[in-house]
């Protein structure tokens, strides 16, 4: 077992749809091959360059020092148990004995954390090519609401990130949206530790949420100040912030009825 904390790990099915369900896994066996999903997302379908920390049945998995800290939640096909979606939790609790948050390498989170209430971080999160087709995120999304109102977490972040891989034309071109409709207020901005320079965006330049910084926003989710460089990614990392108290409205009947029928 990688994580040293146990999570209710039934099996679910939120999305209205047969064939797909999440679950939190703790076998060794289970975790590598979610983090074997994360390496080919990440290193060979966008090209990132990580260190290769462990090899796993003769090919290369995605690990870092906090895998062994986190909870690992996927979301599998019911037919064949196959690993469609994936993110690694990291609590209040865990965050404590762990050190710190992940995301405070990258921002001075110090206006979150010291608010009143339990925080939930996720990260790492990837869904397989075959499966963007909105149902894996939302049956993702829905466990996560689940396991947050049955052990009273108040408070989910993450960072969603942007591809600098057009010179930052994107980011310049939704810094505008993002500052106009999902900027968080003063008390909840935190400072990037390496600030993303914008530069303007080309005129013709569409300002498209990407899918993750989509999904988060479409919840209710706060875009809480400006972007972070990441190097090892070569994407502007925005912080986000959910507040379960104020997911949107047609999410929270959602969930809530899910939550009544279980």
């Amino acid at each position: 077992m990688l994580q040293n904390q146990t999570a209710t790990s039934h099996k679910a099915d939120f999305s209205g749809r047969p064939g797909i369900f999440a679950e939190f896994i703790t076998t060794e066996q289970q975790i590598r091959m979610a983090q074997k999903m994360r390496y080919d997302v990440f290193c060979e379908e966008y090209n990132v360059q990580l260190p290769v920390n462990m090899i796993w049945n003769g090919q290369p998995i995605d690990v870092d020092e906090l895998d062994d800290h986190c909870l690992h939640l996927v979301v599998r096909n019911q037919n064949n148990h196959e690993i469609i979606g994936y993110t690694r939790v990291l609590t209040c609790d865990l965050a404590k004995r762990f050190g710190r948050y992940y995301s405070s390498h990258e921002f001075d989170i110090s206006n979150i954390i010291n608010r009143p209430g339990r925080f939930l971080e996720i990260g790492r999160t990837c869904i397989h090519p075959e499966h963007r087709n909105g149902a894996t995120i939302a049956v993702l999304w829905a466990h996560l609401a689940k396991f947050m109102q049955e052990n009273d977490y108040q408070y989910l972040f993450g960072c969603a990130s942007v591809s600098l891989d057009d010179g930052g034309n994107t980011l310049a071109a939704l810094m505008p949206v993002i500052t106009q409709k999902y900027l968080a207020d003063d008390e909840y901005r935190v400072t990037p530790r390496v600030p993303c320079t914008l530069r303007k965006a080309k005129p013709d330049t569409k300002a498209t949420l990407p899918p993750l910084l989509k999904a988060y926003t479409r919840m209710g989710a706060r875009i809480c100040g400006e972007a972070c460089w990441d190097p090892d990614f070569n994407v502007a990392d925005l912080f986000v912030l959910l507040d379960i108290n104020q997911v949107a409205n047609r999410y929270a009947r959602h969930f809530l009825k899910d939550r009544e029928a279980a």
